[in-house]
C-alpha cells in the first residue's frame, strides 16, 4: 500500500471513530452531569457539539430538563433517567 493510500485510510478511520462515538458525559465536582445550552436554542448539547459555536452556557442535566430543554439529535448528550 502506498503512503497516500495509508494516509487516507488513517484519516477516514479517525473521522469514522469521532463521528460515530458519542462523547463521554462530563461531570461537575458534585457528580452532576454537565450539558450545554445556547442563548436561543431549545436543545441541550454535549461539549464539542457543532451547534455550540456561537454560544455555550453550562447547566446540569437535571436543570436543563427541568427548564424544558430536550437532547440534541446530533451529539446525543444523553437523557435524564429515574435511576
Amino acid at each position: 500500500m502506498n503512503k497516500a493510500r495509508k494516509f487516507c485510510v488513517v484519516i477516514f478511520s479517525l473521522v469514522f471513530i469521532v463521528a460515530f462515538n458519542p462523547p463521554l458525559p462530563v461531570h461537575a465536582a458534585d457528580g452532576t452531569t454537565v450539558v450545554y445550552v445556547t442563548e436561543t436554542g431549545t436543545k441541550y448539547h454535549a461539549d464539542g457539539c457543532r451547534y455550540l459555536k456561537k454560544s455555550k452556557i453550562e447547566k446540569s442535566l437535571s436543570d436543563a430538563v427541568a427548564e424544558g430543554y430536550e437532547p440534541c439529535s446530533k451529539c446525543k448528550p444523553g437523557e435524564l433517567t429515574d435511576e
